[in-house]
This record gives C-alpha cells, sequence and structure tokens, in this order.
C-alpha cells in the first residue's frame, strides 16, 4: 500500500463517520455552538456600537436635510 491510499481510506472512513447522525449532533452541540456563541459574545459590543453609529448618521442627515428645506423656504 502506497500513502496515498492509506490517506485515501483514512479520510474516506472519517468522512463516513462524521456523517453519521449522532457524530453529526455532537459536532453541531458540543463544538459548532459553543464557538459560534462565544463569537457572537465577543463580536456583540461591536454589532451595537455599528448600529448606533448607523442610527446616529441617518438622524445627522435627515436633520441636514430638514435644516436645508427650511433655509430654501424661508427665503
Amino acid at each position: 500500500m502506497s500513502f496515498n491510499e492509506i490517506v485515501n481510506k483514512l479520510l474516506f472512513s472519517m468522512k463516513e463517520e462524521l456523517e453519521k447522525k449522532e457524530n453529526l449532533e455532537i459536532l453541531k452541540n458540543d463544538i459548532i455552538q459553543p464557538i459560534v456563541e462565544q463569537v457572537f459574545y465577543i463580536m456583540y459590543p461591536y454589532f451595537v456600537g455599528v448600529s448606533i453609529s448607523f442610527i446616529i448618521l441617518i438622524m445627522v442627515i435627515f436633520i441636514i436635510l430638514f435644516l436645508n428645506i427650511k433655509i430654501c423656504y424661508s427665503n
């Protein structure tokens, strides 16, 4: 047997094991979900900050627009 054949058989058997329902559930619930939750926990302040910045930016745009319209109609 060559090294390539051994690696191919090993990868194929790993793929078959990972596709089993109970192993897939373990991967989802015990590995992937905690990682995703931790990433969201870390990124949450940045999401809030960016959201607040966009809201303030939109409010400033509307205020400037309103003031420009007010200046145009006052003359």
